[in-house]
């Protein structure tokens, strides 16, 4: 996957089973996708060029317990007219065992509107950059 960024577990995180809540592997999902997302608005506003997620879904796979090397890994799975989809791989490590795997589905949205608009050529041409 192209882009890989690293999650502290808190203790906070962690629910009466000892292990990471799987509510938590959506924020660290978040995390993840706002971090990929900055780099490509270099310094812009969110409003600028933003989304609304439309979707999310996570298919877990082992517990993340504390003190775990976690990274979220994601790629750009579809482009379309409004909407773009992200694949995602929670992992021990850079390579190791997968915690979680995920997608979700995002809709460019104009915020002076609160409507859908399209991609921008810029931000299309990015995004299938991010396969």
């Amino acid at each position: 996957m192209p882009f890989s960024h690293p999650i502290e577990v808190r203790f906070s995180d962690l629910d009466a089973m000892g292990h990471v809540n799987n509510a938590v592997v959506v924020s660290f999902m978040e995390q993840g996708r706002f971090q990929w997302w900055r780099s490509f608005l270099g310094g812009r506003a969110f409003t600028d060029e933003g989304f609304l997620i439309a979707r999310i879904e996570v298919d877990y796979r082992m517990p993340i317990l504390l003190g775990d090397d976690v990274r979220v890994e994601l790629h750009c799975a579809r482009v379309g007219n409004s909407s773009f989809d992200l694949g995602y791989r929670l992992t021990k490590g850079l390579g190791g065992p997968v915690f979680a795997e995920g997608r979700s589905v995002q809709v460019m949205l104009d915020f002076a509107t609160n409507r859908p608009k399209p991609l921008s050529a810029a931000t299309r041409a990015w995004l299938e950059a991010q396969a």
